[in-house]
């Protein structure tokens, strides 16, 4: 029983009662699809739709969830709507989940537009209408009539009720679901997926309580329907050949199998026959022809639907090779491009005969499984001739087609000597060059005609140039190469044998000799062959050194004589080419003897006395003497050692004795020192 307050809750279900009657005359429209770049059009099956054909009822003040559905089409989906929703409500654009809390009663219609990610764009809309009641003083049901389902499709459908205070129980107080429908008790919603095989309509009441013990019931009624019936959309079935295979399946949309095909009116054509379970025909055609038949399927329910159709058996075509236009031309000895002749038409399979009239080229073969042309075409093979190819289908009798093709074997091409020009050589320096080829058929073998420098050998499979040139000039000859297929190129070519860097003397100058003191220079030269020959060409050294060396250009001895003396120093090679070097060698005399000792140690009248004389520079045995004439002799009793220059004995007489040494070398050159001896 619903619990009524007196006044207020008259006026709510006046209230109620005004917006059931609108909320239910909104819920109805269909949608509208259309492309972004054209007008709009119904949606076909299959398409985008907007599969929600009514919103809840949202209550002020309490929060608000429903989500507007949609199917088809290229996801993801963008939605928008028109105008826009109450205060405080929102539009997710990617899932259409309305949410949030209205704040105040309203209601209206609104156009919700669902647009799909295709190219162009497909949008469909829906106008469904939402109302916002205020939330009513007691508890009362919201919900005043549930949608259809279908049976085997899933089905959830949520109870509404405000006020009250939660948590709620619902319940049924009379009448019950439709079969395999339940009704959650503490959410409200009515879900499962209906079964059955019949459409109906069942009523019940269902009761919401609170918690205080407040309720209110509804009596509602849900509409079960059939699911959508079969619909053959095979329109129409492809033509079939005869003898050929085939094999289509007519398609349907909507049904609950299992399904059952048959044919109704008509006949299949010969050799086809229908798959009773899921409509496929198939089968190899034995008669050509146009047959027409209806086809009928029926599902578990039984629902049916049947379409008239037509197959057209076409009658067996002449075989025809058709490829390719032409046959590439080959090579002697070179791989030829493998290729495969193909065929159509006639009753497969196609059958091609082993044999090609006249034979192929030597080298070249025909496998007639793969029908494909391939080998090495042989040396004597080349030359153009025609050749037949034939095919043969499987009707009886054989139809068989022939096509000539005319095949080309070339020779390859022949060698071509690259080489244009040889580098010179030099006599007794070896040398090594190839000749270089191209093209032609190995093995290759080379000639030369006229002649090749003295020295030098050929390698007649290489083109190989070696060896080591004895004789300078210019030689002139062909080169020849022939290939394996006696195919042959010639070259002009000459090699110029020049004589090697003659002997250079890079000695330019001669270091400074002296007098009496040992001398020895090496005169160094670059170039030439083999071992040099020195000797003096022109001029003679300087008096004392020895011939020059004549295997080493080696200057020794000691001069005797001071001087510049000029001379020509000349290299030979053993190729007796030379050079010639004018030189000059300055012998200078050495430092003369210079006294260095100044003054001598005091005596004592009968005592031993000794000291030397010393001297630098000089050359040779150095002789010293008293001057005479000179400023006195030696104090009395005293010497000087004419080798040693040590004055020395027992002076006898007390004294100044003044006096004047001399030195002197062998060249001669001397040196005098006045001195003087104390004698105490």
């Amino acid at each position: 029983m619903r619990h009524h307050p007196s006044t207020p809750n008259i006026v709510w279900t006046v209230l109620f009662s005004l917006l059931t009657t609108l909320s239910l005359s909104g819920c109805g429209d269909t949608n509208n699809v259309s492309a972004l770049s054209g007008p709009t059009t119904p949606a076909a099956a299959g398409s985008l739709s907007i599969t929600s054909s009514s919103l809840l009822i949202g209550v002020a003040g309490q929060p608000y969830a429903d989500t507007v559905g949609g199917s088809g089409g290229t996801t993801p989906y963008l939605w928008s709507v028109s105008p826009a929703l109450p205060p405080t409500l929102q539009l997710n654009q990617s899932s259409g989940t309305i949410s949030g809390t209205p704040t105040g009663a309203r209601e209206a219609d609104y156009t919700f537009t669902l647009r799909d990610s295709s190219s162009p764009a497909v949008q469909v809309q829906r106008i469904l209408h939402l109302s916002v009641v205020p939330r009513p003083p007691v508890l009362t049901i919201l919900t005043p009539s549930l949608p259809p389902g279908t049976i085997n499709e899933p089905y959830s459908e949520a109870l509404q009720a405000a006020g009250g205070t939660a948590p709620l129980t619902w319940s049924l107080s009379a009448g019950s679901l439709p079969q395999n429908l339940n009704l959650d008790s503490s959410t409200g919603v009515i879900s499962g997926t209906p079964t059955g095989t019949t459409a109906s309509t069942l009523t019940f009441t269902v009761q919401v309580d609170d918690i205080n013990g407040q309720s209110d019931v509804q009596p509602l009624s849900i509409r079960i329907n059939l699911p959508a019936a079969p619909n053959i959309t095979t329109t129409p079935l492809s033509p079939g050949t005869f003898n050929g295979a085939y094999n289509q399946t007519v398609s349907i949309t909507g049904g609950v199998g299992p399904f059952v095909w048959v044919v109704t009116t008509g006949v299949l054509p010969p050799g086809l026959t229908l798959n009773p379970s899921n409509g496929n025909i198939s089968g190899t055609a034995t008669r050509a022809g146009s047959f027409t038949f209806t086809l009928r399927v029926t599902d578990s329910f039984p629902q049916s639907d049947q379409q008239d159709f037509r197959i057209d058996i076409t009658a067996p075509s002449q075989p025809v090779i058709t490829a390719p236009s032409s046959l590439p031309t080959g090579t002697v000895n070179q791989d030829y491009p493998n290729t495969t002749l193909t065929a159509s038409g006639g009753t497969a399979p196609l059958t091609w005969d082993p044999l090609v009239s006249p034979a192929l080229p030597n080298g070249l073969s025909w496998d007639a499984t793969t029908h494909t042309i391939s080998g090495r075409p042989l040396n004597g093979s080349h030359g153009t001739a025609n050749h037949t190819f034939t095919v043969r289908d499987a009707t009886n009798p054989v139809q068989a087609a022939s096509r000539t093709y005319s095949l080309t074997i070339n020779l390859p091409a022949p060698p071509s000597i690259t080489t244009t020009s040889l580098p010179n050589g030099t006599v007794t320096q070896p040398y090594s060059r190839t000749v270089q080829a191209t093209g032609g058929t190995p093995p290759f073998s080379w000639s030369f005609t006229a002649t090749i420098p003295p020295g030098l050998n050929f390698d007649s499979s290489t083109g190989g140039i070696s060896g080591t040139p004895t004789t300078p000039g210019t030689f002139n000859f062909t080169a020849q190469v022939t290939d394996a297929l006696s195919q042959s190129a010639t070259q002009p070519l000459s090699i110029t044998i020049v004589l090697p860097a003659p002997p250079n003397i890079t000695t330019s100058t001669l270091p400074n000799g002296t007098v009496a003191s040992a001398y020895s220079q090496t005169v160094q030269a670059s170039g030439g062959t083999g071992a040099l020959v020195w000797s003096i060409s022109a001029g003679s050294l300087p008096t004392g050194l020895n011939p020059i060396n004549s295997a080493t250009g080696h200057i020794t001895g000691t001069p005797s004589a001071a001087g510049t003396f000029s001379f020509t120093v000349q290299a030979t090679d053993t190729l007796n080419q030379s050079d010639d070097q004018p030189l000059s060698l300055t012998i200078d005399l050495p430092a003369p003897p210079n006294i260095t000792t100044t003054t001598l140690p005091n005596g004592t009248a009968g005592a031993a006395y000794s000291t030397s004389v010393t001297a630098t520079g000089g050359i040779g045995n150095l002789r010293w003497i008293i001057s005479s004439p000179g400023t006195g002799p030696l104090p009395p009793g005293l010497d000087i050692d004419p080798d040693t220059g040590m004055i020395s004995g027992d002076p006898t007489t007390p004294g100044i004795f003044p006096f004047t040494v001399q030195i002197t070398d062998t060249i001669p050159q001397s040196d005098t020192q006045d001195l003087s001896i104390t004698i105490d």
